[in-house]
């Protein structure tokens, strides 16, 4: 970690009274580097390459479709295309503040450090190991609601929980996954305050992208273990599965966004793929908020061929279907932002999810500005 350095920038500040605009300068301190983690190099007479093996790996992954599609049938699954063109763009780093604004978790390719705000976040006061991943950009991290432990979720669906000092608690494995699947990856991870027993600490939510959540007691005491609560299923409602998820703690909220829906009647945010669901104390645990006169569209389940068929020609026939990538929400709770895949910007109150303004990508000021250090990318 290289010492605190400043740098000058200058940046335009108002006009002053001639006229002219006057120039600022600012010390930019850098409290925090960190250098590429090396690589280990696999050594020559092992690597794979060459056309063989690309014959050999293209054969075999058809194999693999046809094992899993055909003979044993279970309902595949293709996400959207603008969802992974855009979580593939991501860098594979994270950094993840917590809701106090105290703690930070900056997750590298192997270990997530935990730093605190006391000085700067200069300094690590934990570091929580974690097996290198093929996948980073899909990774996912939460802290709970007190700020005391911290959830690490794999691009395969696995999800680590530590505390402060970056001890790892448990491992909750997914309950199924294909390996390549990145539809098991998680689009929220969420933590809810829990207090129905003493026995546990908090819940975890754990959401994959097809849809598919699963509820955890999680316990860190004397005893420090995990019990599934329940299972639910948002796959009638959003067939191509979510792409995120997020909770408003003072509505007990569970905010999601999935791919647009052209269905007749529905409301603005049905139609953009944003729905609310209230969190409930027992079954069926979650229920969709709606207006007075909106539809809630319920989509018919098909397996097997069919499932296979329906999927390929919406994904074949369809230009590239907008939804919601990431949403936010403002400081008092009363608004929601959300970035679609086309660039679009969208802001919604909140708990009515009427729609507050909406703006194109076009029509955003700068949105065709380069950085610099973009402008030699092959990309």
């Amino acid at each position: 970690m290289a010492a605190p350095e400043s740098g000058p920038a200058l940046i335009s500040g108002t006009a002053s009274p001639e006229g002219e605009e006057e120039t600022i300068l600012y010390d930019l301190l850098v409290n925090t580097e960190w250098p590429p983690e090396t690589e280990v190099q696999q050594p020559r007479g092992n690597r794979k390459h060459g056309a063989s093996f690309i014959i050999t790996k293209a054969i075999r992954d058809r194999l693999l479709f046809l094992r899993q599609y055909i003979w044993y049938s279970p309902a595949p699954f293709l996400l959207p295309d603008g969802l992974v063109r855009l979580v593939n763009k991501q860098i594979n780093w994270h950094l993840v503040l917590a809701s106090n604004g105290k703690l930070l978790a900056a997750v590298q390719d192997q270990c997530v450090e935990i730093r605190s705000a006391k000085d700067d976040f200069t300094s690590i006061i934990g570091k929580c190991q974690v097996p290198k991943d093929s996948k980073p950009q899909w990774r996912r991290v939460a802290w709970s609601y007190d700020c005391t432990l911290l959830a690490y979720a794999e691009s395969a669906g696995t999800v680590r929980v530590f505390d402060l000092m970056g001890s790892e608690l448990f491992v909750i494995s997914p309950a199924s996954s294909f390996a390549g699947d990145l539809s098991y990856a998680i689009a929220g991870l969420i933590f809810l305050e829990y207090k129905a027993s003493a026995q546990w600490s908090a819940e975890l939510l754990v959401i994959n992208y097809r849809g598919e959540l699963r509820s955890y007691l999680v316990s860190v005491e004397t005893n420090q273990s995990y019990q599934e609560s329940h299972s639910f299923s948002f796959s009638s409602y959003y067939p191509h599965g979510i792409n995120t998820a997020i909770y408003h703690p003072g509505h007990r909220l569970l905010l999601v966004g999935g791919c647009e829906n052209a269905e007749a009647g529905l409301s603005k945010a049905s139609s953009c793929g944003l729905s609310a669901w209230r969190v409930l104390s027992g079954s069926p645990y979650y229920k969709q908020v709606t207006s007075s006169g909106d539809r809630v569209v319920v989509v018919p389940k098909t397996l097997g061929l069919l499932r296979i068929l329906s999927v390929k020609f919406y994904s074949r026939q369809e230009q590239e279907q907008d939804g919601i990538f990431k949403m936010s929400l403002s400081p008092d709770g009363t608004l929601l932002a959300a970035i679609h895949f086309s660039g679009k910007l969208s802001i919604w109150a909140i708990p009515s999810l009427k729609q507050q303004g909406e703006w194109n990508q076009n029509e955003q000021p700068g949105y065709d500005d380069l950085n610099p250090d973009w402008r030699l990318s092959t990309e």
